[in-house]
């Protein structure tokens, strides 16, 4: 991602240098705070425990829903056990309303922090919305 400063030499070395080594180059036009992936992922993985803690349904259920529907190998709460259910919530813990007891934001963190407590942060600590042991 360049910039205003960024010149369109330095910009294009970029990319030609990342092709020559085997990399597929992710242009992007225009600054932003996010790059494209968590600019999708992101509100993907919102909606997912959104519908958790408003208790519409399991995580499992979730994810089996997704998968069917989208063919993904993956479903949103296994992506954040790779991720790990720590850094979701420290991410979360940055919003605005996450203090505020009527957050749907709030509720997440409850929800989250209470795994965290018992140890289930993801696949490296073997459990997590699964178990990987």
């Amino acid at each position: 991602m360049g910039h205003e400063g960024t010149s369109e030499e330095a910009y294009n070395a970029v990319v030609d240098f990342a092709e020559e080594i085997n990399m597929v180059p992710i242009e992007l036009h225009k600054e932003q705070p996010r790059y494209i992936l968590n600019s999708l992922v992101v509100p993907f993985l919102d909606a997912a425990k959104e519908l958790w803690a408003k208790g519409v349904a399991d995580p499992q259920t979730i994810d089996t829903t997704w998968k069917i529907g989208t063919g993904a190998p993956v479903g949103p709460f296994e992506a954040i056990d790779v991720i790990g259910l720590e850094t979701d919530y420290n991410i979360l813990k940055n919003t605005d309303d996450v203090d505020d007891p009527n957050s749907i934001n709030h509720k997440i963190a409850a929800l989250l922090k209470e795994k965290i407590d018992k140890g289930e942060t993801g696949v490296n600590a073997g459990k997590g919305f699964y178990d990987y042991e």
